[in-house]
């Protein structure tokens, strides 16, 4: 295969690598030791936190365009409307997932 004018690929060091040498550099500078240190400590949460998974589901065009046209109406998206119908059929649903977000910007004039 041939390289076709790319610059080749360089190696990366390391984390621990990267961290000696930027004790070096702390240490030269006269500044405490560079060290790894966690931003979170997990061990410690009182709460579990919720992980975002994805649903997708197939229904027929005739209840998609149905819930479109409801969510369009409402102001809302079609996520919400499904959650808020399993709500009430005593799903336990989590706040955030019963509220709408901005719905993403998109190129063009629309």
């Amino acid at each position: 295969m041939s390289n076709k004018g790319l610059k080749p690929a360089l190696t990366r060091p390391s984390a621990r690598d990267a961290l000696v040498a930027a004790d070096t550099v702390a240490q030269q500078a006269g500044l405490p030791p560079a060290a790894l240190t966690p931003t979170s400590d997990r061990s410690d949460a009182t709460e579990p936190v919720d992980e975002l998974v994805q649903v997708n589901i197939r229904v027929r065009r005739g209840l998609g365009d149905q819930l479109a046209d409801r969510a369009r109406a409402e102001g809302t998206t079609q996520k919400v409307l499904v959650c808020r119908a399993l709500a009430a059929t005593g799903f336990t649903v989590h706040p955030e997932d019963l509220k709408a977000v901005p719905a993403p910007r998109r190129r063009g004039s629309r």
